[in-house]
């Protein structure tokens, strides 16, 4: 980063059958924080200086898809609005340039890293 703090970020949406695990850990001068699950939903570690563990609230159960268990319980949301626009051609959904947006933001991540080469960005 641009204050030479360093970090990694790997990232993938094809998991066979059901979510994995993910997380997000930081490393500070004065703690260190794992916030893992399968839904990003629990403190797997937590040791920060002055600081009590905190207590999460129980989060939604994860959607059954039948041959799939799996994504944060808000998706059935997305399928209804997609169910709804094509029933009803009137009816306003999220563009396809709006869903880009995520590829892009992982796009600039690699692109504004001086640790990835040329030929690891495509």
């Amino acid at each position: 980063m641009h204050n030479g703090v360093m970090g990694n970020i790997h990232y993938t949406i094809n998991s066979y059958k059901q979510n994995m695990e993910g997380s997000f850990t930081f490393f500070g001068e004065r703690g260190t924080l794992k916030i893992g699950g399968q839904y990003l939903n629990e403190i797997d570690y937590f040791s920060v200086e002055n600081e009590e563990n905190p207590v999460l609230e129980e989060g939604k159960p994860a959607n059954q898809y039948g041959f799939y268990q799996g994504s944060m319980s808000n998706h059935h949301i997305v399928y209804q609005e997609l169910i709804k626009s094509l029933d009803n051609p009137g009816y306003p959904f999220l563009e396809a340039s709006e869903a880009l947006k995520s590829v892009e933001i992982i796009e600039k991540i690699y692109a504004a890293s001086p640790f990835v080469s040329l030929s690891e960005r495509s």
